[in-house]
Order: structure tokens, then C-alpha cells, then sequence
């Protein structure tokens, strides 16, 4: 019996996979693209002693004490305030999403992670800007209000944001950074096709500067 289960769970092993290659089947995301459903992932959860105070708004805040984040679709304020007596780190972790309220604008993603410094008995208004995760919604916008999503934790979007670890995406001036996040988020082709686009995909991330 033990012997069949280990037989299924590599099968079912093998199917996520191309080939003998680590590259993830390129499968429909729920809430990414077009895909409905909510996105999963982990759970974000705040440090203790830090709050959000108010909503995560597409609405300028000021005056801005930190801006992390090289998106330019999802462009969000939110204001984290450090209740405590000491100074806190709040980490961003590549893969944090952030969900749309009304979900007709983008939901945002993060292709890096952050560390923000708040110091004890402040409120610090961070800029945070997010790369776009459905190319077919609206970006953000004044109006725009959003929740901290998941860490997105699909397999396709883990094993991307491992091949973008060790790219400077501050230094994408030309965007290409969107563009291939959208070759997973928005893909279209039919997941038997994943090696091809991996392989594209690849040859895009070489051109980024690297940190």
C-alpha cells in the first residue's frame, strides 16, 4: 500500500514539472490574469507592534517617509504606525500581493522584497509601488483602495521571482520587468507549452542589469 501512495505522489510530482528541468507547469493562477478566485499564497501578517491605520489607497498621501517597489501600475499609500517603544522592521517579502477592493483595478505583486525601519511612537507613510498582476484591469488610481493579499506562493510565480532575485530591477528602465511578470500572471498558452515560454522568458531576465 505504502508502496502505491509513493508511486501516486510522484506522479502527481512529475505532472507539475517539465521534463527532468525544475521549471513549474505554467498552470491558470486564481486571481491573477483573467483567472477568477481569490490569489493563494500565505497569509502577510504585520510584526506585533505595528498597525495599518486606515486603507491601502491609490490616493497621494504625504509626507512619505519610505518608497520601496519598482512597479508603475499599482502605485499605493499606506500608512504603518509602530505602537511600540522600540524601532520595528516591517519586511515586504517578494511575492506580497496587494488585493483590489472593487476588483476592476489590478491586483499589485511584489517582484522583490523590502525591509522598512519604523521608529518607536511614529506613523510612517510608505509609497509602494507594485507591479501589475492583471494586464487586462485598470491601475491604480486615485479612488483605488486595496488590502495586503498573500504571499503568493503558485509555483510558477515562486520559481520566477527566483529567477529575478538577483536582478537590479531598479535599473529596468525600459519596464521589461512588467512585461515578464505578465508572461506568467496573463498566460494564455496552454500549460503543455510552458517549456517555450520559459525558455523566452529566460532570455528576457539575462537582459536585466543584475544587482
Amino acid at each position: 500500500m505504502m508502496a502505491l501512495v509513493g508511486l501516486s505522489f510522484l506522479a502527481c510530482s512529475k505532472k507539475d514539472k517539465i521534463g527532468d528541468t525544475d521549471e513549474p507547469r505554467i498552470d491558470p493562477i486564481p486571481g491573477l490574469g483573467n483567472v477568477a478566485g481569490d490569489i493563494r499564497g500565505t497569509a502577510f501578517v504585520l510584526p506585533e507592534g505595528v498597525v495599518l491605520e486606515g486603507a491601502i489607497t491609490g490616493e497621494s498621501l504625504n509626507p512619505v517617509c519610505k518608497e520601496v517597489g519598482t512597479g508603475r501600475f499599482v502605485d499605493v499609500y499606506l500608512v504603518l504606525k509602530n505602537t511600540a517603544s522600540a524601532a520595528i522592521k516591517v519586511t515586504l517579502p517578494a511575492g506580497l500581493t496587494l488585493k483590489s477592493v472593487s476588483g476592476e483595478d489590478q491586483n499589485g505583486i511584489l517582484a522583490d522584497g523590502y525591509d522598512i525601519s519604523i521608529t518607536q511612537g511614529t506613523a510612517c507613510i510608505v509609497k509602494l509601488n507594485a507591479y501589475c498582476a492583471n494586464a487586462s484591469k485598470h491601475p491604480s488610481s486615485y479612488t483605488s483602495r486595496y488590502t495586503f493579499g498573500p504571499i503568493c506562493n503558485a509555483p510558477a510565480i515562486t520559481y520566477l521571482l527566483k529567477l529575478l532575485k538577483n536582478k537590479d530591477l531598479s535599473k529596468d528602465e525600459d519596464h521589461s520587468a512588467q512585461g515578464i511578470i505578465w508572461m506568467i500572471t496573463d498566460n494564455a498558452t496552454d500549460p503543455e507549452d510552458s517549456g517555450t515560454v520559459w525558455k523566452l522568458l529566460k532570455e528576457r531576465i539575462a537582459l536585466l542589469p543584475n544587482k
